[in-house]
């Protein structure tokens, strides 16, 4: 046996420690060690399954080891034997691999970590099976103590982390950072994005104490996965409230297991709250120091402190948290729902700790669109025929609903829900059948002018429950309770309907200009928001923005005048690139005397979610907006600034609106009085049977039926 060591520590790791200095990652200390062996190629002979080759790797001084493998040949079984094998096992503890060709891929030719300094490595193979062949040449191994970065996030003058075994988080090496479970259709895993930059290769569940020194001890590998590159999603972390990785991992090669059937619980998503004396919750894999006991280092710990922020996408608690803890959990104690991923510390005895909310846009997405080994495949699915609306009638409504199984599984008949929460909570109704596979989800009165989220389920012959969207409840549809829209002023900016600019006396450039934008690749929006071609852009031409000052863009007078008026309009905004980002906010004010005087309605930036470009979709009851009364002299201004030095600021409007709210007639009110009464279902009753634009047909399918029916009754007055 020949070995050697050599010092590894990734380019990328450096990069970590040095740019992320407050990203609480800890990675592994970890060597590369020469090692030699080679099987040549061995066959099996005629009796009996057996071990055709037999050999050990050595690194003599090292904790730990993870093998990895220049070639590997698991020569193919004769018809009806078992596959070609290689089985790895531990000399000091007897902890077993077995891998074969399907999952040494999904290892990508690597092993899971053993402890110890020596792993048996043998090929077992049937009677009659092909050649094989495994040889190595180096491995990953353990020196003992661990990498602990300085913190600055202790928020007190101890810290006040207890022991955990929470079974939904685990540790990631080599990296060192927290990774959990969370509610999506595979229970997938969410982490910060900076954890994804280097060494991001092995999930570990049930993990030990360190040793006395603080060197990890790592479980056995039916504990351990391997991460599927192929579902990562992530952007790589930019900073505090801006940091996020969704991913899956591989079945365990022991056990054919998923992480969730393994482990038997995932954490729920929700959005962050209006922070209200809530306490949160952290749980992972943070470093120790004295006094703390070493055999905690870069093991579960969990700790409660106060919820501090919540602000975009901007999580802060005063919540003990080390290097090891990126990734963790953010939990609201009050529900036990996860909120958000820690990424950042900052408590240093005082302040407060970072973490990026399950509200953020990039993640939302990603977890709408999954990948790799988290697409889903439910036994049940969900079309609909109509389409899903905008808004739904405040006097009742319904959506028509398919029904049907997939991917080998069928739906339970009569199952199917509709969950729709009008302001008091969830509320669960059965879906009213309409003919084999079709429903109707029937939505009772509702007060007009609210959102109502809602979602909807079946369940499975097999008694998996499915729901759609697949995030529900976390993740809903919404619609609006009204009767429809009438546009008091509604400009797409096709046409000028006099706006007005005024630009401060120091801007240089980048002005307020209506036209088609031109993407420059630093902040632009690419297209216009609402697809007629043109929008208001400022600095519309290559390598222009905004430079030394601010310009302004004021609307026309406006009719606001109506009760129910709100004012809608689609926003961008980047202020990120350049030398110094993150400085500058767009602001937009409305005015309800002309513009004498005015009221801040929005204040983006300068950092956040929302500052990095994107079109967002804003909309505001125009009664609901503090020190602003409903007015026919109703204005709107966008004021984007280049105050600080070094960045690039690009500013974008469209499709501003003034719309009014209709609540509409009565649904069941077929004689007009005011009321759903017995004459209304009498005429209701009369005109039974097919009926083309007829009152009585309430829900205008053309007949009435059953379904209009209900809708009567449901309004019953």
């Amino acid at each position: 046996m020949r070995f050697g060591v050599a010092l590894w520590i990734s380019a990328a790791a450096v990069a970590a420690w040095t740019t992320l200095a407050d990203a609480q990652t800890a990675p592994l200390q970890q060597l590369d060690v020469k090692v030699f062996l080679d099987s040549g190629t061995v066959q099996s002979p005629a009796d009996g399954r057996t071990a055709v080759f037999s050999g050990v790797v050595e690194t003599p001084g090292m904790t730990w080891l993870r093998l990895t493998f220049d070639e590997v040949v698991l020569g193919d079984a004769p018809r009806g034997s078992d596959p070609t094998v290689l089985r790895l096992t531990s000399l000091l503890d007897g902890a077993v691999q077995t891998l074969d060709w399907p999952t040494l891929l999904e290892w990508k030719h690597t092993s899971a970590y053993f402890n110890g300094d020596a792993v048996r490595v043998e090929i077992i193979a049937d009677p009659g099976a092909a050649p094989s062949r495994v040889k190595t040449t180096h491995a990953w191994a353990g020196t003992g103590g661990s990498t602990i970065l300085g913190d600055k996030s202790i928020c007190g003058p101890t810290d006040d982390r207890e022991l955990s075994d929470d079974p939904r988080a685990a540790r990631v090496v080599p990296i060192g950072c927290t990774v959990w479970m969370i509610n999506d259709y595979n229970h997938c895993f969410l982490t910060a994005g900076h954890c994804i930059a280097s060494g991001f290769q092995v999930v570990e569940f049930n993990v030990p104490l360190s040793d006395p020194y603080g060197g990890l001890v790592h479980p056995e590998p039916k504990d351990q996965y391997s991460i599927d590159d192929a579902s990562i999603q992530t952007n790589y972390g930019q900073g505090v409230g801006n940091d996020w990785a969704y991913f899956g991992c591989f079945e365990n090669s022991e056990t054919g297991k998923t992480p969730y059937q393994a482990q038997g619980d995932y954490y729920m998503l929700a959005m962050p709250p209006t922070v209200i004396d809530q306490q949160i919750r952290i749980t992972g894999y943070g470093t120790t120091s004295p006094p703390v006991p070493d055999e905690w280092n870069q093991v579960q710990k969990t700790h409660v402190g106060p919820f501090v922020t919540s602000s975009g996408s901007t999580l802060g608690y005063a919540t003990d948290t080390t290097g090891g803890n990126s990734g963790s959990p953010v939990i609201n104690e009050d529900t036990g729902q996860a909120i958000g991923i820690h990424t950042h510390g900052g408590c240093d005895y005082a302040g407060e700790n970072s973490g990026t909310g399950a509200n953020h846009p990039g993640l939302q997405d990603a977890l709408a669109n999954p990948q790799g080994v988290c697409i889903p495949q439910p036994p049940v699915g969900f079309t609909f025929p109509d389409g899903l609306p905008e808004w739904i009638h405040p006097a009742g409504d319904s959506i028509r609903v398919h029904i049907f199984g997939q991917f080998g599984g069928e739906p339970e008949a009569g199952t199917g829900m509709l969950h729709y929460d009008a302001g008091a909570g969830f509320v669960a109704v059965p879906l009213q059948f309409v003919s084999d596979d079709l429903y109707d989800a029937v939505f009772p009165p509702l007060e007009c002018g609210i959102f109502v989220p809602y979602y909807f389920s079946a369940e499975s012959i097999d008694g998996e429950i499915v729901t759609d969207p697949m995030f529900a409840p976390t993740v809903t549809y919404e619609a609006r309770a009204i009767a429809g829209v009438e546009f008091a002023f509604a400009d797409d900016f096709e046409t000028d309907l006099g706006w007005t600019v005024e630009d401060s006396f120091d801007l240089t450039e980048g002005s307020w200009d209506r036209g088609v934008p031109i993407d420059d690749a630093r902040g632009d929006p690419p297209t216009d928001a609402d697809g007629s071609g043109k929008c208001y852009v400022t600095g519309n031409s290559d390598d222009e923005d905004i430079d030394d000052g601010t310009t302004t863009l004021i609307s026309p007078l406006m009719d606001a005048s109506d009760p129910e008026s709100v004012i809608a309009y689609h926003r961008w905004y980047s202020n990120t690139y350049g030398a110094d980002p993150e400085n500058d906010t767009f602001v937009i004010d409305v005015s309800d005397d002309g513009g004498s005087t005015w009221t801040t309605l929005e204040k983006v930036g300068p950092s956040g979610p929302e500052v990095d470009g994107g079109w967002y979709y804003k909309e505001f009851t125009v009664a609901d907006i503090p020190n602003i009364v409903n007015s026919d002299q109703f204005r709107i201004r966008f004021i984007a600034s280049d105050l600080a030095d070094g960045s690039v600021v690009e500013a974008a409007v469209d499709g501003v609106q003034i719309k009014v709210i209709l609540c509409g007639d009565q649904i069941g009110d077929i004689d007009g009085d005011g009321d759903v009464d017995v004459e209304d279902l009498l005429a209701l009753l009369a005109a039974w049977g097919p009926c083309e634009d007829c009152p009585e047909d309430l829900n205008g399918d053309g007949a009435v039926d059953v379904m209009d029916l209900l809708l009567l009754l449901g309004n019953w007055t």
